[in-house]
């Protein structure tokens, strides 16, 4: 094992690098930007992903309109990774927590929720309002670099629980209104405007 400054700073760097491609992971999902979650994977790289398993060019192409077309908002984390570097490889293993908000309405509710929590929704007089979800769980991933880029060749996760329940969010009253400052699922939101000064 090298143990040298130079090997330990490059296994530093390596190590940055990937933590940086996790984070952009949790932007493009949440941004439900394409284009960028393409740029995670290497393009022979697979997803399992429990509702859906394969290439994961194609995977971004179905996760992208299922989160525009079924989710009105939502934010993943990383919260902290384990990372081991072999040469041109990479296992790592990074803990997430995801919160989205769903819409209401029996059909809506039904598809993302299932038919006993629909049931239960309707029961109590809620189906109609917005819905949370709450997850948490593991990205298990395999990286490899290629031309000098780190990304990902083989990802599973694992989702370790969930907590689901009619939304209690004020968006609208007293105090906590002046902070409803949503973001945007496009790239007209200010992560993508903020430049620079002087640069394209």
């Amino acid at each position: 094992m090298d143990d040298s400054l130079e090997a330990r700073l490059r296994l530093a760097l390596d190590r940055q690098e990937i933590e940086h491609v996790l984070k952009l992971y949790c932007r493009a999902i949440d941004r439900c930007d394409l284009e960028l979650l393409k740029t995670i994977y290497h393009p022979d790289g697979t997803d399992d992903h429990g509702s859906f398993s394969g290439n994961a060019m194609e995977f971004a192409e179905v996760i992208i309109p299922s989160l525009r077309d079924g989710i009105l908002d939502g934010m993943h984390t990383v919260t902290h990774c384990t990372i081991d570097v072999d040469g041109d490889f990479a296992t790592s293993e990074s803990y997430y927590w995801a919160y989205q908000r769903a819409p209401g309405g029996e059909e809506a509710v039904t598809a993302f929720f299932g038919q006993d929590y629909s049931d239960k929704a309707r029961a109590d007089g809620t189906i109609g309002g917005y819905h949370d979800y709450y997850c948490g769980g593991r990205y298990i991933d395999l990286f490899e670099r290629r031309d000098g880029q780190w990304k990902i060749l083989r990802r599973k996760i694992t989702n370790e629980w969930n907590d689901i329940r009619p939304s209690t969010r004020i968006t609208d009253a007293g105090h906590v209104a002046h902070y409803n400052l949503p973001g945007r699922r496009d790239r007209q939101d200010p992560v993508y405007l903020n430049r620079i000064p002087g640069r394209a």
